[in-house]
């Protein structure tokens, strides 16, 4: 099957991702049972941040500059009352949760110094492709004193909204997809015409579904890691690709099409078709993916392009 020429196309799925959050604190006296005090403040998401959490997204899969804000560290930022910035590490990376419609992920700190202070505002920084980025601010109000242990954890839900014919599957940890092949290194000879050759240079013949992709044969799906991932990774900047697109905070991932299946990995892009019982993919980097982001299934497709198209919103 040959690849359709170059020109607008409507082979989009579409999904809707509203990010959201609150930051919860703790004050508790050192080495005592006494009560503990716990407040929480709903956060305002930075349009800014958004941006550029997928434009740092955009850079460890495809390899473009990232041109966005860059912090000196991730953290909560801490404003005190009397105008002082105190970072406060990340405990662990994220802890990652989901529900059938969302992914999310909780980000602790802790101050068991014997500093005094009132915090006035808070700001999350988090890691993105090498980068630092603020993404969500508040201003709650707690005094910490020096017999006080202060701790923070933010919440920041990501709730996922497909339509049409795509479904949404939670993973609470990254989970592989794609295809597993017999033979590699051919050069792609399905995806002949214009940019495809690209994006495609590499066939693998004898393959069939591995993970999530044979769980779910002829079906399109996104994995709520692609939003994990998205909000907090370390992975660094990817070697060029053409192939996904950044506009505001609209994420799009898509291809010219030439197979029925299209996949997508941390930077890793494939197609596949079946052919009867020995399946063809073309890929770049890999066409067995882990963790898999998305996978679309189009049998046949009159329009150019197949791919994901995401709003993010606030």
């Amino acid at each position: 099957m040959e690849c359709n020429k170059l020109g607008l196309g409507k082979g989009f799925l579409k999904v809707r991702a509203k990010v959201s959050g609150f930051l919860i604190a703790k004050i508790e006296k050192r080495n005592t049972l006494e009560q503990v005090i716990v407040v929480k403040k709903r956060n305002t998401i930075l349009t800014t941040g958004l941006q550029n959490l997928l434009n740092a997204f955009q850079t460890y899969m495809s390899g473009v500059n990232y041109l966005g804000e860059n912090a000196p560290s991730p953290g909560i930022v801490i404003t005190t009352s009397s105008g002082q910035q105190v970072t406060l590490a990340f405990l662990t990376s994220p802890v990652i949760s989901v529900t059938s419609n969302s992914a999310i992920l909780s980000f602790t700190v802790r101050d068991d110094t014997t500093n005094s202070y009132t915090a006035v505002s808070e700001e999350l920084v988090t890691t993105s492709a090498g980068y630092n980025i603020p993404i969500a601010t508040t201003n709650l109000s707690i005094t910490k004193n020096s017999d006080e242990i202060l701790t923070m954890t933010w919440v920041i839900t990501v709730s996922v909204s497909p339509s049409g014919n795509i479904i949404y599957i939670p993973t609470v940890t990254p989970q592989g997809g794609g295809w597993s092949c017999g033979s590699y290194g051919l050069v792609c000879g399905d995806c002949v015409e214009s940019s495809a050759n690209s994006q495609w240079p590499t066939e693998a013949i004898a393959c069939s579904p591995t993970g999530l992709s044979s769980q779910y044969p002829q079906t399109n799906f996104i994995t709520s890691t692609l939003f994990t991932d998205m909000l907090y990774n370390t992975y660094g900047k990817g070697s060029s690709r053409v192939i996904p697109y950044v506009s505001g905070t609209t994420l799009i991932i898509y291809t010219l099409y030439c197979l029925e299946y299209f996949a997508v990995g941390v930077s890793n892009f494939a197609t596949y078709t079946p052919n009867s019982n020995i399946g063809t993919s073309c890929y770049n980097g890999s066409p067995n993916l882990n963790p898999i982001y998305l996978q679309v299934y189009m049998p046949s497709l009159t329009e150019p392009y197949m791919g994901v198209q995401i709003e993010f919103t606030t």
